[in-house]
């Protein structure tokens, strides 16, 4: 059971799996701008000790939560961890990303506005959007995959409303058959029920960005299923799965080099098997909507 009240700050969870160095610059990155009201809850899904020491060694820096899973499943990591929240925020910063300076206490601030939203989402470095002014989005943006980023880094969700909507689904996500897409559905499922989602552009947090056909043809058959379950799950217009499922297909053809023309059959691919794989099982593919505590 999740706590039945909360308190005012922000509570970071961090699934986190054969990573040290880079977990090492998350926490120091939060170092150089500190949040009192601030908690990082690290779910740790390795066997061997790895972080313990990096843990020891920040604990009288940071407020720090160690919690330990054998199962390496980061949908469950963070609804683990979400469990054990007690701020009134919620947020699933990856183990390697990193916050520009004062990133957080602007988050706090939006919170504590009058206007603050259900989930607000900030604005990625490394791949920014094309909308360039803070403000609300709309479902109409949202479901033509041209507003704002939907990856778990730069969301932070109100803990009610994260509990309401059920969490991350379990069955998507790394090493999963549909081994992607658990952050953007989310996102889906949070508009389609009617609560507020607001942008910020002036909110900053670093992620690498790594192109989706740099990667090995199995994985983005595997993130490119997540695609194909948004597509199924939500009322997407039909025009935006059109062009999705078929503007692979076209790049395919038209592009000389024989691995991209590969690439972009496997992308088409996976959104198809996402796709189908969501309407067999429609049904039970969503939590529905808890009631509030």
């Amino acid at each position: 059971m999740q706590p039945t009240h909360s308190t005012k700050g922000i509570s970071a969870v961090v699934a986190t799996y054969k990573r040290k160095k880079e977990l090492r610059r998350l926490f120091d990155s939060i170092l150089a701008y500190p949040l009192k009201e601030l908690e990082l809850i690290i779910v740790d899904q390795n066997r061997d000790g790895l972080l313990d020491d990096l843990i020891a060694e920040f604990a009288p820096l940071l407020t720090l939560r160690h919690i330990k899973m054998e199962e390496a499943n980061q949908s469950k990591a963070r609804n683990l961890g979400a469990q054990a929240a007690r701020y009134d925020v919620l947020c699933f910063p990856d183990d390697d990303c990193w916050f520009d300076p004062g990133a957080l206490n602007a988050v706090q601030r939006h919170f504590e506005g009058a206007k603050a939203a259900d989930l607000l989402i900030i604005n990625w470095v490394q791949c920014p959007i094309t909308h360039r002014v803070s403000r609300a989005v709309t479902q109409k943006e949202l479901f033509s995959f041209r507003s704002v980023g939907y990856v778990t880094y730069v969301q932070f969700y109100r803990r009610p409303v994260f509990h309401q909507l059920g969490g991350f689904l379990e069955d998507v996500g790394i090493g999963q058959f549909i081994g992607g897409g658990e952050d953007s559905e989310l996102t889906f499922r949070a508009m389609q029920r009617g609560f507020r989602i607001y942008y910020d552009a002036d909110i900053r947090v670093n992620h690498y960005y790594i192109p989706v056909l740099t990667r090995q043809a199995d994985v983005i058959r595997a993130r490119q299923r997540g695609m194909g379950m948004v597509y199924a799950a939500y009322d997407i217009p039909y025009y935006v799965i059109f062009k999705g499922m078929v503007s692979p297909l076209v790049k395919m053809v038209l592009t000389l080099d024989r691995k991209r023309s590969g690439d972009f059959f496997n992308m088409f691919r996976g959104r198809l098997e996402g796709f189908v794989h969501t309407m067999r099982h429609r049904k039970r593919a969503v939590p529905q909507l808890q009631q509030s505590h």
